[in-house]
């Protein structure tokens, strides 16, 4: 029974020494380069090239920074035309902008850049983004217009209105996808176009813009999350996570597609999570890619995403519904349970042999959490250690499926009730009965620490509870990691835990706030 109360972190941490799940390296004979930038329109080009620039000389002016940008743009224009044209034109895209950058002499003297630039890649590009700097603080805080002052400056020029906006952004958040400065942009356009027509214009950006913060400062959140489990255990366990989140999202496609795809995402996070931005956008344009030419085979619920533009494709997928699964999808995966050899195929390889169950399972029962379907794997592995060592392995597997059923219930006993008493007690109520709860609990705590963890796990209640049984417990644990990922250096929590986290997990309830 043991095995039953692991959280994800212990079976991610288990794999984080494993090199049996397959990696991908986009670089191994495959480069884009300028000229071939255009699966983009023009604005969209313009809008990385300042975000990669604002991202890299993160200290820059606008006007310094719009100039390595306006020179990046020239150039793909000259490639565009014609290929022989400049030798920059056949180099990789990521070169092309280092490039550029170094040529600029006073801009990469004045901020500390001309050692990095007297070196050749990749040692030149790990210098430049070495001195990529997210601490809250660096940049000093953004001096925000009135209303009135920000409409008149959109209504003479929107273009270097929501180019500042890009750069203010980009340059304070130099780990962030390209993607999500985008969406975060297109937000405040709206807002912009909205509020500069109202009487009150205070008023209106007084709850629009708020919302926009708030979308960037979960995204970024989201992406802290991913890069603090990467940073502490590598590649691996954060594919594990992917394996099951993707078996889910797509559970058509066979566990070979699922590795590649799961492989090639965790690679993106490893380029954006060290800071190579664009290497991460190109990672993610491909993953796109794939899906779009493969939607037969993949999911009937990612068209309309795949009708967007390539720079929208990525988050979109992320967001979609989970694929309805095969009619021909037996109920159960009796294979890892009643089969013998299932020891043979656990010692050839551990960590592939869970993947697979991981998959397996997850493609069945998309109302579970990735995180649960992890903590899973990890007490199937458990299991597997036990049973194989015994005579009688067909049985003892037997028993132990009961377990892995009882954790199932076990979790959605915590979280249903958890949302009754939030049903009954409404969020004030229900927060100070975590306080008392979590005073008992963990009295090493500040009471401002617990309030700010009691109040996460109250947002995630009245987020959650409201959502149907399909969709309650992965809300729930995605929706309470995201909370704290803002404030806590932590990986994957469990769903309204039982136990706060420890006292030195918990440092700025608002670190990420814009």
């Amino acid at each position: 029974m043991k095995w039953v109360t692991f959280i994800s972190f212990l079976f991610l941490a288990s794999l984080a020494a494993s090199k049996h799940l397959p990696r991908r390296y986009r670089h191994a004979g495959h480069q884009d380069t300028i000229a071939q930038a255009t699966e983009v329109t023009p604005d969209e080009f313009r809008g990385i090239a300042l975000v990669i620039s604002s991202q890299a000389l993160q200290q820059a002016t606008y006007e310094e920074v719009s100039k390595v940008k306006n020179d990046i743009v020239e150039l793909q224009k000259k490639c565009a035309a014609d290929e022989k044209s400049d030798p920059e034109c056949t180099k990789p895209l990521g070169t092309v902008f280092l490039d550029e950058i170094c040529h600029e002499q006073e801009i990469i003297a004045k901020y500390g850049f001309a050692d990095c630039c007297a070196k050749v890649d990749p040692e030149r590009k790990d210098c430049i983004l070495a001195h990529k700097n997210g601490t809250q603080g660096f940049i000093p805080p953004f001096q925000k217009p009135s209303a009135e002052e920000g409409c008149k400056a959109f209504e003479a020029d929107p273009d270097q209105t929501m180019g500042r906006y890009v750069y203010e952004i980009a340059r304070r958040y130099p780990f962030s996808k390209t993607s999500s400065i985008f969406a975060g942009a297109r937000k405040y356009k709206e807002v912009l176009t909205t509020c500069c027509k109202e009487a009150d214009k205070d008023a209106c950006f007084a709850e629009k813009a708020t919302e926009v913060s708030k979308y960037l400062r979960k995204e970024f959140a989201r992406q802290k999350q991913i890069c603090s489990v990467h940073r502490k255990l590598g590649e691996v366990p954060l594919q594990a996570l992917k394996v099951a989140l993707i078996s889910q999202k797509f559970p058509k496609a066979d566990f070979p597609t699922v590795l590649k795809l799961s492989a090639d995402i965790v690679h993106a996070y490893t380029e954006c999570c060290k800071g190579d931005t664009l290497e991460c956008l190109l990672d993610r344009a491909d993953v796109s890619k794939y899906v779009c030419s493969h939607q037969a085979t993949l999911s009937s619920k990612v068209h309309d995403c795949c009708e967007k533009s390539l720079l929208e494709q990525g988050d979109c997928i992320a967001h979609s519904e989970n694929d309805d699964k095969p009619a021909d999808l037996s109920p159960t995966v009796r294979e890892f349970i009643d089969n013998k050899e299932v020891c043979q195929h656990y010692a050839d390889n551990h960590t592939l042999h869970q993947a697979k169950f991981v998959h397996e399972y997850g493609r069945r029962h998309p109302e579970l959490s990735p995180e649960l379907l992890v903590r899973l794997g990890k007490g199937y592995g458990d299991l597997l250690e036990k049973c194989c060592a015994l005579e009688n392995v067909v049985e003892c597997l037997g028993h132990g499926e009961a377990e892995l059923k009882k954790h199932i219930s076990d979790t959605l006993e915590v979280v249903k009730k958890n949302c009754e008493l939030h049903a009954t007690a409404g969020d004030y109520l229900f927060q100070n009965e975590l306080l008392v709860r979590y005073t008992k609990k963990a009295p090493q705590l500040t009471f401002d620490q617990l309030y700010e963890y009691t109040k996460g796990l109250t947002k995630a209640a009245a987020k959650c509870c409201h959502e149907d049984e399909a969709h309650k417990l992965p809300c729930a644990e995605k929706y309470v990691s995201v909370f704290f990922s803002i404030f806590a250096s932590l990986s994957v929590l469990a769903p309204f835990p039982s136990h706060p986290p420890p006292q030195n997990s918990i440092k700025c309830p608002n670190c990420l706030g814009i």
